[in-house]
């Protein structure tokens, strides 16, 4: 599932976190990075899996459902959903949370006091 939002005031990483997805990197895509979030807690699989494509007015959210591991040694086939009624109720989450967050004035820097 492809989501289109205007382009986000911070960094991607500090919006995923707070929408609950951790920063992942793939060795073997020359560190590509992507956001993941598991169904369930301890578990890495099934997890949602966002790629996160940036232009100068948009931010692109390509967003699946990874079922389970590659099932081959230097494979991408790992069982991915791109739609559905699971994958499109956290596609509707995803776009309430980053639009809200949106059209909020970004936060200050943190002060670490030293």
């Amino acid at each position: 599932m492809k989501l289109l939002l205007p382009k986000l005031q911070l960094a991607p990483p500090y919006y995923m976190r707070l929408c609950g997805y951790l920063k992942i990197e793939n060795p073997h895509k020359n560190n590509e990075e992507s956001y993941a979030r598991s169904l369930e807690a301890g578990r890495f699989y099934p997890r949602f899996h966002v790629y996160i494509e940036t232009t100068n007015q948009h931010t692109g959210l390509n967003l699946h459902l990874d079922a389970k591991k590659p099932s081959y040694e230097g494979t991408s086939a790992h069982s991915g959903e791109y739609d559905g009624d699971v994958v499109e109720s956290e596609g509707a989450r995803l776009t309430q949370i980053l639009t809200t967050l949106h059209t909020k004035p970004a936060p200050p820097p943190t002060k670490l006091g030293f």
